[in-house]
């Protein structure tokens, strides 16, 4: 962890500023002001990173993704002294600045206006961009909590504002902290919100201890890749298959390619590959490099909403699917299944990723899963055509046998 302590605007006293620093892919930021009695007045921890298309100078688009937000400052964060003015203020990277601001009413406090600003003139992140100078973009959230609640959404939100994409999720904000103690009660999201009741399920013979989902069709192939600022840097095709099980009931879902949106970003050991759409708030493929010389599939994460209402959200990092040298590509067409937990599986059709070493928007050669079948067929038939030549030796030496003794009665 990461802090810095420094006084600010006259009257907000000292500010104890944290960055968390996480995993590759996203940095938890975390923000604590306090007043000019050192008492906490703002409290924030949250995740959040950035999609932006933009226009060439050859009338085509480009996709940056923003997640590594380092260097991070906190400049004009502050505790306002009335009802408006409080605010905090986030600057990244090299012309990146992100501000939310807060009102607060006799009861409640509301979330804001949203302001993202980024430099179009920074040739290295936006390289061959038409447009130059500051671009910003103005969203509003509009959220009523009560003055005592901490408001928590863990659940991906996203704000789509012209061409930018804003994702958040892991939230926990209170603006106005009563008494310098950050509440224990949480104001959640309706994202975050599972029913209380669930729609009745209705049998006509007695239910199995978990329902088996009828056969689905083949789902559709999806063409996914991520962009930095250098071109391509992951691709990925594939026929993706949910089969989830909550309370007892399974269901398989198939996921349209047609209605769903991708994104990501790519650093030199970690890749990751986002998947959402009106049900998915996110599906992560997460890839990462071991040994220095292969590459595989580290993680998946999913939160998406269930057609009962309630929020299905599962993640596992220590997964080891999809292993491929680097510099090449992992292909199966047959079907696999990529087992997340108990309850939730992927099941994949037609599947080629190439998450690091993307050449010219290509795939490059594949490693092929059948390769990993004749692995265990070359000594299932070492050992077959062994055991066969044990049986005709045997079988000579019983055949010569029976016919020595038979000479002995002859004679």
């Amino acid at each position: 962890m990461v802090c810095f302590r420094f006084s600010t605007v006259p009257g907000s006293g000292l500010v104890l500023l944290c960055l968390i620093l996480g995993a590759v892919r996203s940095y938890p930021l975390e923000l604590n002001l306090t007043d000019s009695e050192k008492n906490i007045c703002l409290y924030a921890k949250w995740q959040m990173n950035f999609t932006i298309v933009y226009e060439t100078t050859n009338n085509t688009t480009k996709t940056v993704s923003i997640s590594d937000l380092r260097p991070v400052t906190y400049d004009g964060s502050i505790c306002g002294n009335d009802q408006n003015g409080t605010k905090i203020a986030v600057q990244f990277r090299s012309g990146f600045s992100w501000t939310v601001s807060f009102t607060k009413e006799a009861s409640t406090y509301s979330i804001g206006s949203i302001l993202f600003s980024y430099n179009m003139s920074d040739s290295t992140t936006f390289p061959d961009a038409k447009e130059k100078g500051i671009v910003t973009v103005n969203d509003s959230v509009a959220i009523k909590i009560p003055l005592d609640d901490i408001f928590r959404c863990n659940s991906l939100s996203v704000l789509k504002e012209n061409n930018v994409l804003q994702y958040f999720w892991d939230v926990h904000i209170q603006p106005f902290v009563q008494n310098g103690t950050v509440s224990t009660k949480e104001f959640v999201c309706d994202e975050d919100k599972t029913p209380t009741t669930l729609a009745p399920i209705i049998h006509t013979t007695a239910p199995s201890p978990t329902t088996t989902p009828a056969a689905k069709e083949k789902p559709e192939v999806g063409n996914y890749s991520v962009n930095n600022g250098n071109g391509t840097c992951l691709l990925a095709s594939m026929g993706l298959q949910l089969n989830i099980t909550q309370d007892k009931v399974a269901s398989v879902i198939n996921i349209n390619p047609n209605t769903t949106d991708f994104t990501g970003n790519c650093h030199t050991e970690t890749a990751l590959l986002r998947l959402n759409s009106s049900t998915i708030r996110y599906l992560d493929f997460v890839f990462a490099v071991k040994n220095e010389n292969r590459f595989y599939l580290k993680e998946v994460n999913i939160s998406m909403r269930l057609v009962n209402g309630s929020v299905f959200s599962i993640a596992n990092n220590n997964l080891s699917y999809w292993d491929a040298p680097l510099g090449s590509s992992y292909m199966c067409n047959k079907e696999q299944t990529v087992s997340v937990s108990g309850t939730f599986q992927i099941n994949t059709f037609d599947l080629r990723v190439q998450p690091f070493s993307v050449k010219e928007g290509k795939y490059s050669t594949a490693q092929d899963c059948s390769a990993d079948d004749d692995n265990f067929l070359v000594p299932i038939a070492v050992g077959a055509a062994l055991a066969g030549v044990l049986i005709l030796v045997l079988l000579a030496y019983f055949i010569g046998l029976k016919r020595h003794h038979a000479g002995y009665e002859q004679f």
